[in-house]
């Protein structure tokens, strides 16, 4: 089996050879458990037209030969031809065979305008952000998506991409990138999503500094760079494996400067957990549609 012949060979297959099957799809592909880490949620994503993956959870993607690995840890890639040229020729009982996949568009109609929708407004009353600090970071993003319309909370990032949340959706409109916000200011604060930031701000910790919103801990490092210009790296990321590997990666890269503040909030999962224990989300008989 040569290299092109290797290369040409589905994921959707490699992965069935791998004991791995799709658990949904979306537009752009389907959905799988990650085959190389433990995770409670399917974040591994492949587009079966490109033959590529990407895995949400960890930021890493490529094609067979780059998952090959992420499986094997090998950095020589004739092992990694090797590794997959045997995968493939361990039988299988049951085979997947998938459907012919048609991309469809995803995106569509987009519109930014002022934040006043009150559900999504609403949605983040419950989650303890005000309306005069949402209105002052964040944006209303309209969009069509599989042909119907929706909207969600908007927050700007650093190439012009916009990380979306409402009720129900929680995503973002490429490009992904993180989100500066310079005020001149020799500390900077690091988040690991807006929604902590919006929090900071809500609890007074932000205080004139610069912001880094690194919108994934996959963006970590797009940050090294400006955040090298700074004194002081205050990190307030979430209370777990991302978010203390994130913190060490970037103590390792910068030195004593970076602070964890993670300790002002040791008994919950981030930021926002721990602001909506001092502000609890207000019940109401009303339900509004998204």
């Amino acid at each position: 089996m040569n290299i092109d012949t290797i290369r040409k060979i589905p994921l959707v297959d490699f992965l069935n050879h791998l004991g791995y099957q799709p658990t949904g799809r979306d537009s752009k592909g389907l959905w799988f458990y990650s085959p190389y880490r433990n995770e409670r949620k399917p974040s591994f994503h492949v587009n079966p037209r490109k033959n590529l993956w990407f895995d949400f959870g960890s930021g890493a993607g490529g094609d067979i030969f780059n998952l090959a690995g992420e499986l094997t840890g090998e950095t020589d890639f004739i092992k990694r031809a090797e590794f997959i040229a045997q995968k493939m020729q361990l039988a299988v009982e049951k085979p997947y065979k998938p459907m012919p996949f048609k991309e469809e568009p995803t995106f569509e109609n987009v519109e930014i305008s002022r934040l006043e929708a009150p559900a999504l407004l609403k949605y983040l009353a419950d989650r303890g952000i005000s309306r005069d600090i949402a209105q002052r970071y964040c944006v209303q993003v309209d969009y069509r998506l599989h042909g119907k319309d929706y909207y969600a909370i908007g927050f700007e990032n650093n190439a012009h991409g916009y990380e979306l949340r409402n009720a129900a959706f929680k995503g973002s409109y490429p490009p992904k990138h993180i989100t500066h916000i310079a005020n001149g200011n020799a500390r900077c604060n690091v988040f690991e999503g807006f929604i902590d930031f919006l929090s900071a701000e809500r609890l007074g910790y932000n205080d004139g500094t610069d912001t880094i919103v690194l919108n994934s801990v996959s963006n970590l490092n797009k940050a090294i760079v400006p955040l090298r210009d700074y004194s002081v790296v205050s990190c307030y990321l979430d209370n777990d494996n991302a978010g203390r590997a994130a913190f060490v990666k970037l103590q390792q890269e910068l030195g004593d400067k970076v602070m964890d503040k993670s300790a002002l909030y040791p008994n919950h999962k981030d930021l926002n957990d721990y602001l909506m224990s001092i502000y609890p989300k207000q019940t109401t008989k009303s339900k509004l549609k998204l």
